[in-house]
């Protein structure tokens, strides 16, 4: 009877192991409106909470990384498994080991920001010598996509911050004369007397394909994910983030 009894503690365990989630940590940088510290609610967040309550084999936890750091975080030493909102080309074709990418998620654009003032039109931005603010960890095709922070301020007169507000601030101060702003961050982060004031580019300088990238070498199985965002898709769950942060899905992949 003793043998028996502790077999079906033993059992119970085995169980209780087996149920129990796989954690997978999704790194995230300041990036809004997708994410930032200083949101309540932001767009990886939501996405998911949702996949935590379409099914229980893992539970999707965010951990903030530094922008320059997403790279080692999903490698096989990094502390996460996961990023989303990202493209392929923003590094991740140098990635040291392999990693999986989705379908696109969003279409992103991006275009150079001035204030407004009397007699500036679109031909100022490509007046030469005007200070640009950058943002550490971005890339930027106009440096050579260079990475060291160094070699942007001081090879191409970069001044770098840590986000779009504190770029936005400075801008607005006179203290640089030219940014890059998403235009997912100026539909939803600004206020309207904010837009009101910036000059914007017609042409967006960059146009980019946004997907989740899938560390290959961690416990997240790359096909679940696909399949799990293959659901929301089909619910609408991920168009209803969409439109409450007011982002601009494509029509073939809302």
């Amino acid at each position: 009877m003793k043998h028996i009894i502790t077999t079906i503690i033993a059992l119970g365990f085995i169980l209780q192991a087996a149920a129990e989630p796989i954690n997978v940590r999704v790194a995230a940088y300041e990036f809004p409106p997708y994410y930032s510290d200083a949101m309540e609610s932001h767009l990886v967040g939501e996405v998911l909470n949702e996949l935590n309550s379409i099914q229980n084999k893992y539970v999707f936890t965010i951990e903030r990384v530094a922008p320059n750091a997403r790279y080692f975080a999903l490698s096989e030493k990094g502390c996460c498994d996961l990023m989303l909102f990202e493209d392929a080309s923003w590094g991740w074709q140098d990635a040291e080991y392999p990693v999986e990418v989705t379908e696109p998620l969003l279409i992103g654009r991006e275009r150079f920001v001035a204030m407004k003032q009397i007699n500036r039109g679109q031909q100022f931005f490509e007046t030469k010598g005007l200070r640009f603010g950058g943002i550490v960890g971005y890339h930027y095709p106009f440096a050579a996509n260079e990475k060291d922070n160094r070699v942007l301020e001081e090879q191409y007169g970069i001044y770098l911050t840590h986000s779009h507000h504190a770029n936005l601030r400075m801008l607005m101060n006179g203290r640089l004369d030219l940014i890059m702003l998403a235009d997912d961050f100026i539909h939803s982060m600004l206020t309207e007397d904010e837009r009101d004031q910036l000059l914007l580019s017609d042409k967006p300088y960059g146009v980019y394909k946004l997907r989740a990238v899938i560390s290959a070498v961690k416990a997240l199985k790359p096909q679940d994910f696909k399949a799990f965002l293959k659901q929301l898709k089909q619910q609408g769950k991920l168009k209803e983030i969409y439109q409450r942060f007011k982002v601009q899905a494509e029509p073939d992949l809302s």
